[in-house]
C-alpha cells in the first residue's frame, strides 16, 4: 500500500510537471507579439567597410517627443528597448575622430539648443540606458541638429554614400542629426589590385576590371594603360578593352585616338549582339562628345 501511495505521488508530480511545462510553453508563445517599437537591423557597405546598425524604432503616436518623452540634457538610448548598437568592420572616422573596428552602443544627449552629444560606449548588452556608465565611453563628440520634415517612426540611415565616406542620419519627429563617416579605402584597394594582378595569369577580365576602376577613380593611370594593353593582347575581339583604351586616351586629351578605339569597341559590340548591344548608346554618346572637342 505504501508502494502504491508513493507511485501515486510520483505520477501526480509527473502530471504537475507536465502542467508547468505546458503553462511555460504557452507563456513563451504568448510573448511572440508585435513590439510597440519594432526591431530593425540595417547594414550598408561604404567603400570596403561594412557598417551595421541594430536598433528599435519607436513612433511619435501623437506624443510630444523632444523635452518630454525624450528629456533634454539626459542620456538617451537613441531608439527604444535594448541599446542601439552600431558595428564597423574596419576602423572608421566619425566626425574626423578615429574609432576602431568593432561594436558599440550608440547613445545621444539631446539639448534644447545647440548641438547634441553623440556617445559610443563599449557596453552593447544593456537595456536602454540601464547599463550606461560614462567610464565605458569610447568616443564622444558634438553633432549639429536641424529641422526636418516630420518623421513618424524613428530612423537611422546611411546616406550620401561615396567611395570614401557617407553620412549617418538620424530622424524623428521634426528633427534630424547627421554624422559624417569617413572610411579608409585606398590602402585596401591598392593591396587588392596588387594581389589581383599578381595572380591574374591570362585572365583578361582581371586586367580590364582593375584598369576600369583606376580610370574611373583617376588612380595609377600609367599602370592602368599597361593593364589595358594586356587585356587587348589577351582578348582583342572583345569590345571592353577597346573601350577602356578609348577612355584612357580621352583622359590624356587624345580625342582622335579615343574616337578610333571607341568606334572599334562599338563595331565589336554590334558584331556580337547586333543593335541590342547594351552599351551602344553610351559609346555613341562618348564618340559624339569627343568629336565636339576636336578643333
Amino acid at each position: 500500500m505504501i508502494a502504491n501511495f508513493a507511485y501515486m505521488i510520483q505520477q501526480a508530480r509527473f502530471a504537475l510537471g507536465e502542467l508547468f511545462f505546458l503553462i511555460a510553453s504557452c507563456a513563451l508563445q504568448a510573448q511572440e507579439l508585435p513590439l510597440a517599437s519594432p526591431r530593425c537591423e540595417y547594414s550598408q557597405v561604404v567603400g570596403l567597410t561594412k557598417i551595421s546598425i541594430r536598433y528599435s524604432r519607436p513612433g511619435v503616436k501623437g506624443r510630444k517627443i523632444w523635452g518630454h518623452l525624450v528629456p533634454y540634457d539626459v542620456v538617451w538610448r537613441t531608439g527604444a528597448n535594448e541599446a542601439t548598437v552600431i558595428t564597423f568592420s574596419d576602423d572608421v572616422w566619425l566626425n574626423d575622430l578615429r574609432i576602431a573596428a568593432g561594436s558599440y552602443a550608440l547613445y545621444t544627449i539631446p539639448h534644447r539648443r545647440g548641438e547634441w552629444d553623440v556617445i559610443l560606449n563599449k557596453n552593447t548588452r544593456s537595456w536602454g540606458t540601464t547599463g550606461f556608465r560614462p567610464e565605458d565611453n569610447v568616443l564622444a563628440f558634438k553633432a549639429r541638429r536641424r529641422r526636418a520634415p516630420f518623421t513618424e517612426t524613428f530612423s537611422i540611415d546611411i546616406e550620401n554614400i561615396t567611395r570614401t565616406g557617407a553620412d549617418l542620419v538620424m530622424r524623428w519627429e521634426k528633427l534630424a542629426i547627421s554624422i559624417p563617416i569617413r572610411v579608409e579605402v585606398d590602402e585596401k584597394v591598392n593591396r587588392n589590385i596588387n594581389q589581383a594582378i599578381a595572380t591574374a595569369g591570362n585572365n583578361w577580365r582581371v586586367y580590364a576590371n582593375v584598369a576600369e576602376y583606376c580610370l574611373r577613380n583617376h588612380i595609377r593611370l600609367n599602370e592602368a594603360k599597361q593593364w589595358i594593353e594586356k587585356a587587348l593582347e589577351l582578348k582583342p575581339d572583345n569590345f571592353l578593352p577597346h573601350w577602356l583604351r578609348a577612355d584612357y586616351a580621352a583622359l590624356q586629351g587624345n580625342f582622335q585616338e579615343a574616337i578610333a578605339s571607341a568606334e572599334e569597341a562599338l563595331r565589336l559590340g554590334i558584331a556580337e549582339s547586333g543593335n541590342n548591344f547594351f552599351y551602344k548608346k553610351d559609346l555613341e554618346k562618348s564618340i559624339a562628345l569627343w568629336r565636339s572637342k576636336i578643333k
